[in-house]
């Protein structure tokens, strides 16, 4: 008779997901996440690629700063599974 092999399971690694965190100087008021105090915070989106999130967050700065000043800077993009300093 035959025998039949059992069939390799192929196991795929989680996909990477990647979040922006930025360094805020005032108190702003973001539609989206509400109240940002100064310090540290996480985006509200999160992208599949690192070169997308910071894309992505030249964008947000861009628009978030008027000229001369800085509210918000953009500290990095980190995986999900790790965490920011």
């Amino acid at each position: 008779m035959l025998t039949l092999e059992p069939k390799p399971v192929t196991r795929t690694p989680p996909a990477q997901r990647w979040r922006n965190y930025y360094r805020v100087y005032t108190v702003l008021h973001l539609d989206r996440v509400g109240h940002w105090f100064p310090g540290v915070h996480a985006g509200p989106d999160d992208f599949p690629s690192q070169d997308m999130a910071e894309t992505s967050a030249r964008a947000f700065v861009a628009l978030m700063n008027p000229r001369g000043r800085w509210f918000i800077e953009y500290a990095g993009a980190f995986r999900e599974d790790g965490v920011a300093n």
